[in-house]
């Protein structure tokens, strides 16, 4: 689902379209959104490509959305990208207020996540000047909004980042203005990051749909029409793939700012180890001047790529091609760098930023392999569903934190100042979890939804059929997994949140896997990660459900290339991960306490017995006191050497 829009709405005043674009510009370009460019798809919030690549770009006369001033930017490209969730995208937006101007939502605008615009030269001789925008809130509310604004050439940040915070209003007067001109040639991407508010009271983070930019305006020095030089070619793209991912025909490989990529995307059908990753691929075409086709060259990282890029010609359009690498490359960012010459001696650059995102898990959250004995996890729900459907906070938030501070017992229901009361049924669990057995594939509203519809059972503790809302739940899971690479994911409505976990005893912190902090209708999420070491790790699974159909279902990927995915513990595949609820005891610490030593263990069920040998290679083990449901014992030093063991029911 998506969180709800407040139709308290304010009308707008409109905005003269002036151009402020100093450092002795005087001409320009605006970006108002007012009308529709050809082909262009009207507030499509996800469901299309969004922004059409070029809108904007070589801008010598107004067009529709599009206002030029004077000479305006006959030289200067754009590339329309943003990076985060699978629906982050520039949306375009022709009537984004009732009565204001249109303009380019930032679409799903969450933490953590941020939109791109790359003004790009196809002349060596044109300079690019960024001169400012508005942030656009769409409501008047008490919503807060806070953005990185900052400007790249290639990856080093030349501008900013200035930080601008803002309660929405409704209105399109919340200026940003930049003013920053690059070198001649000089691409720059012009950075707006989503950041965490400090709210003052009765405030709350803005809703990441809830807004846009207005009234871009740049502009291009000097005011001269060079000669186009040769262009990779960035056509409209005609889908939407996961993580964003605009298809790009001829192709584009990897698109710029593209990001939650694996750590590899092929392996070797004889080793099973990391083969080509990472291709490149593009496309260029020759503009007023040709491409000099041997001066071509392409690197990663900086260094120059081997072998070298295959070129071909094809239609009109010099194809430079490049298989990948067989390197296990690093989690952060990765560039593709692509120079070449054309026929006057000038050189052009394009340049691909690509990130690997993977998690490591730390060898000292592994248990021991071996150590499962029950197979299956824990699951507890806590719900609010008639509380919040009758209090006069009908709109409890669609996050993460919200679905803590539940599960917690910490969330306060206004209407009684209290915590709310837990409405699902309690399970057998001390605390009130149930005990599953199989896998983590469930939903709430009678009909099966989702990658794996034929084999979904209800939410424990809510009644099949009955539509509870606004409830969250947690699954802790055992799980066992030899040393590799992996790729999960969850499918889900609305979102959830997956963590690896130290084990119970030890020292760390929850490491964040996987999220889709908002609301949604059913969806994937995968996410990576790279086991060094093979054992049994604690996870844990956190959901929350608001409004409308809830789904939740935990996965892996055990086809990189086909994406075949199969449940957490599913008993009807011999290669699905397995999920243990119970482990043998295993001891966190041994210490001496006087004439005492104590153990202290985790894991395992009751009843515990302590025992004892003196030596390795005897065949009898001899009990220690009497069985304990505790998880620790005191046990009187005695002469010589002692080894302990603990085992559970």
């Amino acid at each position: 689902m998506k969180i709800k829009r407040n139709s308290n709405l304010l009308p707008v005043a409109l905005v003269a379209l002036g151009v402020f674009l100093g450092r002795g510009a005087q001409a320009g370009t605006v970006l108002d959104w007012a009308s529709l460019p050809p082909g262009q798809v009207d507030n499509c919030n996800g469901a299309c490509a969004g922004t059409l690549q070029g809108f904007g770009g070589n801008a010598a006369a107004s067009s529709p959305g599009v206002t030029v001033t004077g000479f305006g930017t006959p030289n200067i490209g754009l590339i329309w990208a943003a990076n985060g969730l699978s629906d982050t995208q520039w949306d375009y937006y022709l009537n984004w207020n009732t009565t204001g101007p249109g303009a380019g939502q930032l679409n799903d605008s969450a933490f953590g996540c941020f939109h791109d615009l790359t003004f790009v030269p196809n002349s060596e001789s044109a300079s690019v000047v960024i001169g400012s925008f508005n942030f656009f809130p769409w409501y008047v509310s008490t919503e807060r909004f806070t953005y990185n604004v900052s400007v790249l050439a290639g990856t080093n940040v030349v501008e900013g980042p200035t930080t601008y915070t803002f309660l929405s209003d409704g209105t399109n007067d919340h200026p940003v203005t930049i003013d920053y001109t690059g070198a001649p040639g000089e691409a720059l991407k012009l950075r707006i990051a989503r950041e965490v508010s400090t709210l003052a009271t009765n405030e709350v983070e803005g809703g990441a749909f809830n807004i846009a930019v207005s009234l871009l305006q740049f502009a291009q020095l000097p005011e001269t029409n060079f000669p186009a030089g040769p262009q990779v070619v960035l056509d409209t793209p005609d889908d939407l793939q996961t993580n964003n991912v605009a298809v790009y025909d001829p192709p584009v490989t990897p698109v710029d700012d593209q990001t939650g990529l694996p750590a590899f995307t092929n392996l070797d059908a004889q080793t099973g180890l990391p083969a080509f990753n990472y291709p490149f691929d593009v496309s260029i075409t020759n503009g007023d001047t040709t491409l000099v086709t041997n001066s071509i060259q392409l690197e990663l990282d900086g260094s120059p790529v081997s072998p070298p890029p295959s070129i071909s010609s094809a239609d009109g359009l010099t194809n430079v091609s490049y298989p990948g690498t067989n390197l296990f490359l690093s989690g952060g960012l990765h560039t593709y760098t692509l120079t070449y010459n054309d026929n006057l001696g000038a050189t052009y650059t394009y340049a691909a930023v690509f990130g690997v995102i993977y998690a490591t898990l730390p060898s000292t959250y592994a248990l021991p392999p071996g150590s499962g004995e029950m197979r299956g996890f824990t699951w507890r729900t806590v719900s609010a569903n008639s509380q919040v459907t009758n209090s006069v906070d009908d709109n409890l938030p669609s996050t993460i934190v919200r679905a803590e501070a539940q599960l917690d017992g910490t969330m306060i229901n206004p209407a009684t100042s209290l915590p709310y009361t837990n409405e699902a049924a309690l399970g057998p669990n001390p605390d009130g979890s149930y005990n599953v057995t199989n896998i983590l594939n469930f939903n709430d509203d009678g009909f099966g939804e989702g990658d794996f519809p034929n084999t979904q059972t209800n939410f424990p503790g809510l009644v099949a059929g009955a539509g509870d809302q606004w409830f969250s739940g947690e699954g802790l899971l055992l799980l066992d997994l030899p040393a590799g690479y992996y790729r999960f994911g969850v499918n889900s409505d609305d979102g959830f949140e997956v963590n690896a976990l130290p084990p119970q005893g030890g020292s760390g912190s929850p490491i964040v896997l996987g999220e889709f902090d908002n609301g949604r209708g059913e969806a994937d999420t995968l996410f990576d990660f790279l086991v060094p070491a093979s054992g049994i790790y604690p996870f844990q699974l956190i959901y929350f459900q608001s409004t409308g159909d809830s789904e939740c279902s935990f996965f892996s990927v055990t086809n990189l290339d086909t994406g075949g995915a199969i449940l957490i513990n599913d008993p009807t595949y011999t290669n699905a991960i397995i999920s243990y609820r119970v482990l043998a005891p295993f001891i966190t610490t041994i210490a001496q306490s006087g004439s005492n030593v104590v153990l202290n263990w985790a894991y395992g069920a009751p009843p515990f017995q302590v025992q004892i040998k003196t030596n390795l290679t005897d065949a009898v083990w001899n009990n220690v006191g009497s069985p304990t449901s505790n998880s620790t014992a005191s046990i009187p030093i005695q002469p010589g050497t002692r080894f302990f063991r603990v085992f559970g029911q």
